[in-house]
């Protein structure tokens, strides 16, 4: 298992059928699925989604951590098949 760094957004990114979840208790992740990761705020570190396939934490999904209020993105990664989850293609090579 290991533990990702989630992302600010960039200025102006704004996914047009994306939304923002928050979390109330900073002791409990918004999300908990059955796969290899855990996904942490980029500012404090603190635990938001815990053992989740990266297929289900696309550039879509937004994170409001409880302990330190940032609004944290998903780090979408080369290979992964995003579409098998929410009917996308995975991002291209730079």
């Amino acid at each position: 298992m290991s533990r990702i760094a989630m992302r600010l957004p960039e200025p102006g990114e704004i996914p047009p059928d994306g939304g923002t979840a928050v979390q109330e208790d900073p002791e409990r992740p918004v999300f908990s699925g059955n796969g290899p990761d855990d996904y942490v705020c980029v500012r404090c570190g603190n635990l938001l989604a815990a053992t989740m396939p990266p297929e289900y934490m696309n550039r879509k999904l937004r994170i409001k951590c409880a302990r330190c209020r940032t609004i944290n993105v998903a780090v979408e990664v080369e290979g992964v098949d995003y579409g098998s989850a929410f009917g996308r293609r995975p991002p291209r090579s730079a």
